[in-house]
């Protein structure tokens, strides 16, 4: 994997620690829209970091 690829992949999981911390509020608030939102985004996030291995 060449620099532009780690690059890639660190920003991805950068985005998935800070939507686990959102999602946890959206849990604790019990915003069920937010935590769709963000349930949605995290997996979109992962299937990004899947490809992109």
């Amino acid at each position: 994997m060449n620099k532009e690829g780690i690059s890639f992949l660190n920003q991805l999981i950068r985005s998935l620690e800070e939507t686990e911390i959102k999602l946890e509020d959206a849990y604790n608030s019990k915003d069920s829209e937010r935590l769709t939102r963000y349930k949605s985004f995290m997996l979109e996030i992962q299937k990004k970091i899947g490809e992109a291995l």
